[in-house]
């Protein structure tokens, strides 16, 4: 099956309910002001952006989150999805041809170029997606271009992938900043100088980036290749975007509201919403359109090779307590592995309920029926039942304590932030944390897959459910028929939460809370766009 997508748009299925979800997460505020002031007259300035962390880097080919806010202003995709008609759309390639989902031509615009001056070309591209398959790319990146047999530049702006077997979720996952193209000469830098220095073709360029203090981007005056979507060409309103590294809650929250030092703050604690809008900011929320929070289990643990000991985890989480008390009720209770505003979602919940009693039931049964003097079970061997997790904060301390009730010990046991990505795939931990932003059902397969993907429960060769799970993750990436895709979709979903390869906890609300005074900052998913973004008088 050949497929063709030219001046009209190549459709993807659309969903109802994540159209909704993110079509109202892309009213802004401001629409008064936008109004009265036509797009000629508004004003540039400089937008100032609290960050709770630094991100650890600028490029999201090698550091997470950073694809949420700096990234995506740095760096344009070849492709666009559309949150509105669920349809993938042009931005740096014109128009795209797909083959059996196994080969994939491009022919790139011709006025493009990246910071540097230098020009998009298709040898540009093929060094790209060369360079996601190195040591030291983030995972989400990489698990992008997993698969590829051959990538060919026919002519200057005609590039070709072609894969080993069908990648139905190409397109999709190309249009994440994930897969930001970069010049030529980014693309080669080591990796270490790579996360620190980027050079791409957005409508800002990176001017400063100094760690735990701030990122300052620059305005690109001669851009002019933004998608349809935004309604306009040219370039960036804001003349500059200040990021600030603030740590504390309390110095943040009180910066935007005095308006200032910050206008915009983003990911803001549920707790204090009330205290942001009662200072007359503006909040919106935004919902996960692939996973949400979840925690794969390290099936290779000598204590949780045992479904049993998987199962009593899962029925051991009372998901509503946690959104509650993490949230504020924000956040919504996981249903499956994949978010509700995820096209491919299905309710898995009858494997998601809290029920104690079953726990305990399934530990006595799988050997962990004796409960030492400090409330920890212990096997035959006298081994207590403590799990190791790679975080320690609020939403963690809920399930621990939730968890101890049942006899279960979680020890918090966060690594360096440097060291983070990788000890969480090294099976160091016996239980991880993860989500993916990409709204698409192969983020499962790019999380737990095993053949190809992160294999992040560590599925071994005799583990038959195991096994089961890979081939159907594998499967559905082969498919191009929405029903056929779907079916197997939800085979997998049920298995990974039934057999609690992974602990769906929620998925997640990002909330972020702005002066009145801006405009049209714009998610597409979690991605955070500035291109449309401006500032008026107070």
């Amino acid at each position: 099956m050949s497929t063709t997508h030219g001046p009209r748009r190549w459709r993807l299925a659309a969903v109802a309910a994540l159209v909704t979800l993110l079509a109202a997460a892309c009213a802004g505020g401001g629409d008064a002001a936008e109004e009265t002031v036509p797009e000629s007259e508004r004003p540039g300035g400089t937008l100032s952006i609290g960050l709770s962390a630094d991100p650890n880097g600028v490029d999201a080919a090698v550091v997470n989150q950073v694809w949420r806010t700096v990234a995506r202003a740095l760096t344009d995709s070849l492709v666009f999805f559309n949150p509105e008609t669920q349809e993938i759309e042009p931005w740096l390639a014109t128009d795209w041809t797909v083959e059996d989902a196994r080969v994939y031509t491009f022919t790139l615009r011709d006025d493009v170029t990246f910071h540097d001056g230098t020009k998009l070309t298709s040898e540009v591209v093929k060094k790209n997606f060369e360079s996601l398959a190195r040591p030291g790319i983030h995972s989400s990146a990489k698990t992008i271009v997993e698969g590829i047999k051959e990538i060919r530049t026919p002519a200057e702006n005609v590039v070709e992938v072609e894969f080993e077997k069908p990648n139905a979720a190409f397109l999709v996952s190309l249009s994440r900043a994930h897969a930001g193209i970069v010049s030529a000469k980014t693309a080669e830098l080591p990796v270490e100088e790579r996360q620190k220095a980027i050079d791409g073709s957005g409508p800002f360029s990176l001017e400063e980036y100094t760690p735990n203090q701030r990122i300052v981007l620059k305005k690109r005056a001669d851009y002019d290749w933004a998608p349809e979507y935004f309604g306009r060409s040219g370039p960036a309103y804001l003349d500059e975007v200040v990021y600030k590294i603030i740590p504390e809650d309390s110095v943040r929250n009180g910066a935007v509201i005095a308006g200032d030092e910050l206008q915009f703050i983003y990911w803001v604690n549920a707790k204090y919403v009330s205290q942001l809008e009662g200072a007359g900011l503006t909040i919106t929320e935004t919902v996960n359109p692939a996973t949400g929070t979840e925690w794969p289990v390290n099936t290779s643990s000598p204590f949780l090779q045992d479904v049993r000991v998987r199962q009593a985890l899962q029925h051991g989480i009372d998901r509503e307590e946690f959104t509650k008390l993490v949230s504020g009720g924000y956040d919504k209770v996981a249903k499956g592995p994949l978010s509700e505003a995820n096209p491919y979602f299905s309710d898995q919940s009858e494997y998601l309920t809290y029920d104690p009693e079953l726990s305990k039931k399934l530990l006595d049964e799988a050997g962990w029926s004796e409960v030492g003097a400090d409330g920890i079970r212990v096997n035959a061997d006298g081994e207590r039942l403590s799990l190791r997790f790679p975080r320690d904060g609020a939403a963690e301390q809920v399930v621990q304590a939730q968890w101890k009730e049942l006899g279960i010990e979680l020890v918090l046991d966060p690594p360096l932030d440097a060291e983070a990505n990788e000890k969480l795939l090294s099976g160091e931990y016996d239980i991880a944390y993860w989500y993916h932003s990409t709204p698409d059902p192969d983020v499962l397969r790019a999380n737990y897959g095993v053949a190809t993907g992160s294999d992040r429960s560590f599925i071994a060769e005799d583990d038959k459910a195991g096994q089961q799970l890979d081939a159907l993750l594998q499967e559905q990436n082969t498919l191009t028929d929405k029903a056929e895709r779907q079916a197997v979709v939800d085979e997998a979903s049920q298995l990974l939460v039934e057999d609690a390869y992974v602990l769906p906890i929620v998925n997640d609300t990002d909330i972020w809370a702005f002066q009145p005074t801006v405009h049209d900052i714009q998610p597409v998913g979690l991605d955070q766009y500035l291109y449309n973004a401006w500032l008026s008088e107070k």
